[in-house]
C-alpha cells in the first residue's frame, strides 16, 4: 500500500514537472515569433498624372537616369534639422532606395502623359531617342527652428539630349509646407511636391 501510494505521489510529480517544463517551452518559443521592435511602416508615391494627358502611342522614345547627391541614397525618410543634421524618421520607409524609387516614379509619369515611350537606358537599339539625365540634390523635409516638421523640398538638375541635337537645362526645385508632424501628412506632403515637380517638368520638355 506504501509504495503504491509513494508511486502515485512521484507520478503526480513528474506530470506537474512535465507540465511546467511544456510552459517554459512554449513561452520560449513565443518569444522566438514577438518582436520589441516597433513595426516598421513603408510609404509609396503614385506617379503623376496629367488632366491633359494625351492619348497613348509612340510618343518620343526617351530614357531616364537618375542618380542622387550623397546621404540621400536610402529608403528612410529623411529630415533636415536647421543645424544641418541629416536625420530619418523612425519607423517609417518607402518602399524603395531614392534612385530606384524617384527613377521609377519618374518614368512613369513621362509614361502617363502619352507623349513618351520610357526605353531602358542605352537600349543601344539603333533608334532615335531622348535622354533624360537628373541628379537629385534635395529630397528631405527641412525641419523649421522649432525642431518640427517644417517644409518638404524636392530639388533636381540634370539634362534633357536628344539625338536629334535637341538640348535643355533641367533645373526644378519644389517646397511643400507639412502642416501636422504625423508620417501620413509628410507623405502626403512628398506625394504632393513630386506632383508639382512632375507637371514642372513636362511644361519644359
Amino acid at each position: 500500500m506504501w509504495s503504491s501510494d509513494r508511486t502515485m505521489r512521484m507520478s503526480k510529480i513528474i506530470q506537474s514537472a512535465v507540465f511546467l517544463l511544456s510552459l517554459v517551452f512554449l513561452s520560449a518559443c513565443g518569444g522566438l515569433t514577438k518582436s520589441d521592435k516597433p513595426v516598421t511602416s513603408t510609404w509609396w508615391l503614385k506617379p503623376y498624372e496629367s488632366k491633359a494627358a494625351t492619348a497613348m502611342g509612340e510618343g518620343t522614345r526617351v530614357s531616364v537616369e537618375l542618380t542622387v547627391i550623397p546621404g540621400l541614397d536610402t529608403d528612410r525618410i529623411l529630415i533636415l534639422s536647421p543645424d544641418a543634421e541629416l536625420n530619418h524618421y523612425s519607423g517609417a520607409r518607402w518602399a524603395d532606395n531614392t534612385p530606384e524609387l524617384l527613377a521609377s516614379l519618374v518614368g512613369r509619369s513621362l509614361q502617363a502623359s502619352g507623349r513618351f515611350h520610357v526605353i531602358p537606358a542605352h537600349s543601344g537599339d539603333g533608334l532615335e531617342a531622348c535622354n533624360l539625365r537628373l541628379e537629385v540634390q534635395e529630397f528631405f523635409v527641412e525641419a523649421d527652428s522649432s525642431g518640427s516638421s517644417g517644409e518638404v523640398h524636392v530639388m533636381v538638375h540634370g539634362r534633357y539630349n536628344c539625338d536629334s541635337g535637341e538640348s535643355m537645362p533641367i533645373h526644378q526645385r519644389v517646397s511643400i509646407p507639412v502642416n501636422e508632424n504625423r508620417i501620413s501628412t509628410i507623405v502626403s506632403s512628398y506625394q504632393k511636391a513630386t506632383d508639382a515637380l512632375m507637371m514642372d517638368l513636362l511644361g519644359t520638355l
